[in-house]
C-alpha cells in the first residue's frame, strides 16, 4: 500500500495530490491514506500536506528500500520484484541472514540489504566495518545449476559486477580489482566481497554473495586502522555525497545481466570481462593463507579464475584462495 502511495505521489511531481484521489484510487479511506503517508514519514520521506492542496513528495531517503530499489532495477533473476529484496536496518550480517532464508527455501535471486551491520564480516575472518547509512551491505542468493567445482568464477563476477556498479554512477569513479574480489581506488579499499557456498560434491545447493561497498563515510567513519588503507566514494568524489541506492541498484543489475552471460557461457563470460578491470596481473606479489606464504609475479588467470604466480626461480603455483599483498 505505501509503495502504491509513493508511486502516485512520484507520478503526480511537482504537483501536490489529493488524499481523496489516492483513496479513491487505492479504494481505501481517507483515514487510512493519512495513517500511511504518516508511516512513509516516519521512514524518511518528506511529504507534505495542506487540506486544499493535498500532499507532495519533496524528497525520497536514501535508504535502500525494496520499492525504491526495485524501482530502479529491469533484472530477470536478481531481484526481478519488490518482494525479493529484503530490507532491515540493523543486521549482525546480511550474508548470515541470507544463509538462514537459503535453508528455508529462499529462491535465486534473493537480496538482503541493511542500512547497519553489527558484525558484518570480510574475507580472512576479518571485520568489516558497517557505519549506519553510510554504504551498502548486501548480499544475494544464487542456486546456479552446475557443479561445485565451477562456481569459482562467480566470485569474479561479483567483483565486476560491483566495479560495474560503481562506475555507473560516476565517470570519476574507475575501481580496480585486486585478485580476486577487493575492489581499490587509489591503491586504497572500497569493496569487500565475501562469497560463500553450501554444496555436496557434486551439487550447489546455495551460493551467496555478500558485497560491501564504502559510500559516504568520512575518514572519521573508519577505524584508525584502516584510515590510510581504506578509501570511500564520497571521499573520492571530493566530498560531495554519492547515492547509495544508485550503486545498489548499479551493482544488482550488472549482476544480473554478467549472470546470465555466465549460465550461457561459462567461465568465458567471466573471465575477459574481470581482465579489464584487473591490477592484480604483472605485479609482483606475496600469497599468504594459513601455513603457506608464496612470492612472485601474478602471471594470468587459469580456466577455472585461479591466480598463477611465478616464482624469480620460474616455479609456478595457482592459487585458488589467499590474501594478495602487492608490491
Amino acid at each position: 500500500m505505501r509503495e502504491e502511495i509513493i508511486s502516485l505521489l512520484k507520478k503526480s511531481c511537482p504537483a501536490p495530490l489529493s488524499g481523496e484521489v489516492i483513496a479513491q484510487h487505492l479504494g481505501i479511506s481517507r483515514t487510512a491514506v493519512w495513517k500511511n503517508i504518516h508511516a512513509l514519514q516516519e521512514k524518511g520521506y518528506i511529504i507534505t500536506g495542506s487540506p486544499r492542496r493535498g500532499y507532495l513528495l519533496q524528497k525520497i531517503p536514501d535508504l535502500l528500500y525494496p520499492g525504491e530499489l526495485s524501482e530502479k532495477l529491469h533484472t530477470k533473476v536478481i531481484a526481478p520484484g519488490s518482494s525479493f529484496i529484503h530490507h532491515y536496518h540493523r543486521v549482525g550480517s546480511t550474508n548470515n541472514v541470507l544463509k538462514e532464508m537459503a535453508e528455508k527455501g529462499a529462491p535465486e535471486g534473493t537480496v538482503v540489504v541493511a542500512e547497519l551491520q553489527e558484525t558484518g564480516r570480510g574475507r580472512m575472518g576479518r571485520n568489516w566495518s558497517s557505519p549506519e547509512g553510510k554504504g551498502i551491505y548486501l548480499s544475494l542468493l544464487l542456486r546456479p545449476p552446475v557443479s561445485p567445482q565451477h562456481t569459482s568464477p562467480l566470485t569474479l563476477l561479483a567483483a565486476v559486477a560491483a566495479c560495474c556498479g560503481i562506475s555507473s554512477v560516476s565517470s570519476r569513479f574507475s575501481p580496480g580489482i585486486k585478485w580476486p574480489n577487493d575492489l581499490l581506488i587509489g591503491g586504497r579499499k572500497v569493496c569487500g566481497i565475501l562469497c560463500e557456498i553450501k554444496a555436496e560434491i557434486d551439487l550447489v545447493h546455495y551460493f551467496v554473495a555478500g558485497i560491501g561497498i564504502n559510500v559516504n563515510m568520512g575518514p572519521e567513519d573508519f577505524p584508525p586502522e584502516l584510515r590510510q588503507t581504506a578509501t570511500s566514494l564520497l571521499l573520492e568524489n571530493e566530498g560531495a555525497a554519492v547515492s547509495r541506492l544508485g550503486v545498489a541498484a548499479g551493482v544488482l543489475q550488472h549482476f544480473d545481466e554478467l549472470y546470465a552471460n555466465y549460465l550461457e557461457k561459462g567461465t568465458d563470460a567471466v573471465l575477459p570481462r574481470w581482465l579489464e578491470h584487473n591490477i592484480t596481473l604483472g605485479r609482483s606479489v606475496r600469497i599468504q593463507g594459513p601455513g603457506f606464504s608464496f612470492a612472485g609475479t601474478a602471471r594470468e588467470l587459469d580456466d577455472n579464475g585461479a591466480l598463477v604466480v611465478e616464482s624469480e626461480s620460474g616455479e609456478r603455483k595457482s592459487f585458488t584462495a589467499g590474501e594478495v599483498i602487492m608490491k
